[in-house]
């Protein structure tokens, strides 16, 4: 399947106010067309890029995605490395005005947030559903984001400028895809991959409903959830929790739940990892997943937690009730307070952007095609084919302990299993959960990381 993109006329361009002493960042937000074997154009994509001025030739370039299927970038963009940020915490309802952002990444590279049809300011043009069916997949998305990568590059001229991917969650998925595709179709080549709480395998998540894998490697998880409730975080104590996790528990495990030694033993140190009662560790033989563990953390004192942040927690809303039915406390309150920032963001020139912008979208994963047949979808494969094919590509990791959803364990088990590739591969994990850059401290580490990383792989070759 052969994709053609075509750029669309720029929607709207406006400065913003900068710090003292500091250039005017230019915003430009445009959709760029994709268009389907026939030449028929069937969707677009939202793009909102913030440059600055002198040099643009060969300032380094962060093409940022978000995840979902069916999240926006707003989140990384607003939270992150935008030139402006909201507060993640409070309630939904809670005012947030727009603030400077002082851990910005403009500051060293020029950034392009790119939003899939159905998500930001992308719309599926023709709403059909065979257009559905080929821009809400797994390959279908990934062609048409490259072939947006590199339209934007063609059209602003900026082949020659350092190129780096930024993908959070399914965008960690997608990032070293595109890579591949860009390479493939467009003789495109990255200079680095920047995989923010990626999922790199849903096999590892999603597997066999009697495989060990996610039991185990959501523990450091847990542990790191449990210590930031009790306030006396400490990383170091997480190497034997990993010690312990892909050793005695997956032995125990294997042996079976009818093996009273085993599961006495589980059971005594996974609830001393969790923190949850004994009685809920005992009446799940050991095997405690996140959604058990969301419910049962704080259910004596009336509340629920997050999965993609377990410091937060909101009122449980039935607690007669095993599984309730529960908005995430932190996931779901940032919703309307980011769409309000983003149509402010874009109506900082005093006029209203061309289309609503969409935050996340449930229809867009509601319908996605996961398969072609190929089993569950992994980028893994496409990692270690860029690596092994070009040298001077940069990889860096980036988790929050305490995430759930994506656990950092995950990652560093599936990263063990590739070649050393001459240490382009880095993973850093930081205090928080799946939007660690919600917590000042870590947001502030991540920018210096993120720094260090574009010099090197700027110097590149």
């Amino acid at each position: 399947m052969r994709r053609y993109a075509a750029p669309l006329a720029a929607l709207l361009v406006l400065s913003l106010p900068a710090q003292a002493e500091a250039p005017i960042d230019r915003l430009l937000a445009e959709r760029i067309a994709v268009r389907n074997d026939s030449g028929r154009v069937d969707a677009e994509v939202g793009l909102v890029a913030f440059t600055r001025p002198g040099g643009a030739g060969m300032r380094p370039i962060a093409f940022v995605i978000g995840g979902g299927p069916g999240t926006s970038s707003a989140y990384l963009n607003l939270g992150a490395l935008g030139p402006s940020r909201i507060a993640f915490g409070g309630a939904a309802s809670a005012l947030r005005p727009l603030l400077a952002n002082d851990e910005s990444w403009l500051a060293f590279t020029d950034l392009v947030f790119l939003d899939p049809p159905g998500t930001g300011q992308g719309r599926l043009v023709r709403n059909d559903a065979k257009t559905k069916e080929r821009v809400w997949s797994v390959d279908g998305d990934i062609e048409l984001l490259s072939d947006a990568i590199a339209t934007w590059l063609r059209q602003h001229d900026r082949s020659g400028a350092p190129k780096v991917i930024v993908g959070q969650s399914y965008g960690g998925l997608r990032a070293p895809r595109i890579a591949d595709a860009l390479h493939r179709k467009h003789g495109v080549a990255l200079n680095g991959l920047i995989l923010v709480s990626p999922v790199l395998d849903y096999g590892w998540r999603y597997h066999a409903r009697w495989s060990p894998v996610s039991f185990m490697t959501l523990l450091p998880s847990f542990a790191a959830a449990r210590m930031e409730s009790e306030g006396a975080f400490d990383p170091q104590k997480l190497g034997p929790v990993q010690d312990y996790a892909r050793t005695a528990f997956v032995d125990d495990y294997l042996k079976g739940p009818r093996d009273r030694e085993a599961l006495q033993r589980m059971v005594i140190r996974v609830t001393a990892i969790t923190g949850l009662p004994k009685t809920v560790v005992e009446a799940a033989r050991g095997r405690i997943d996140e959604t058990l563990f969301v419910r049962e953390a704080a259910r004596r004192d009336g509340k629920v937690i997050s999965s993609y942040d377990p410091a937060v927690a909101g009122d449980d809303p039935d607690p007669t009730t095993p599984r309730p039915d529960f908005a995430d406390p932190f996931l779901a309150a940032l919703k309307p307070p980011l769409t309000t920032a983003m149509g402010n963001l874009l109506r900082g020139n005093g006029k209203a952007p061309p289309l609503p912008y969409v935050v996340s979208n449930d229809v867009v994963f509601e319908n996605w095609r996961w398969s072609n047949g190929h089993g569950m979808p992994e980028a893994v494969t496409a990692l270690r084919r860029m690596l092994a094919l070009d040298r001077g590509l940069r990889v860096l990791v980036a988790h929050g302990y305490s995430d759930l959803q994506t656990p950092y364990f995950e990652s560093m088990l599936i990263l063990a299993q590739l070649p050393d590739f001459g240490g382009r591969i880095e993973q850093r994990n930081y205090r928080g959960g799946h939007m660690f850059y919600s917590r000042d401290e870590s947001r502030q580490e991540f920018r210096r990381d993120a720094e260090r990383f574009f010099r090197a792989s700027a110097a590149q070759p």
